[in-house]
């Protein structure tokens, strides 16, 4: 339980630090344009986490049973996921529709 606990501290230290880099790196129009194409109903935001979560998990399978840290699998694949996670959640837009029209009248 001591292991999961510390496992999940750190995955979520890492989709923060993913989320703010990702977010200092891509501008926010990129970042949007990303989300409309990507993210924009939510059968297909299910659809591609569940795919890229698969393929991430597949390949770093892969790669540890060939290296014989496959005891590992279960620190690393989610690691390499909440990675995934923040990008996805950096590409979220952060202003509502009415905010530029707000900001437009002040």
């Amino acid at each position: 339980m001591k292991n999961f606990l510390i496992a999940a501290g750190v995955d979520v230290i890492l989709i923060l630090v993913s989320y703010f880099i990702f977010r200092g790196i891509i501008s926010g129009p990129t970042r949007h344009r990303l989300y409309e194409k990507f993210l924009s109903s939510f059968a297909k935001f299910v659809i591609l986490i569940f795919a890229a979560s698969l393929a991430i998990t597949g390949i770093t399978a892969l790669a540890l049973y060939r290296t014989r840290y496959i005891q590992y699998l279960n620190i690393i694949a989610p690691a390499l996921v909440s990675i995934l996670v923040g990008f996805v959640v950096s590409t979220v837009p952060t202003r509502g529709y009415g905010d530029k029209e707000k900001e437009q009248n002040k």
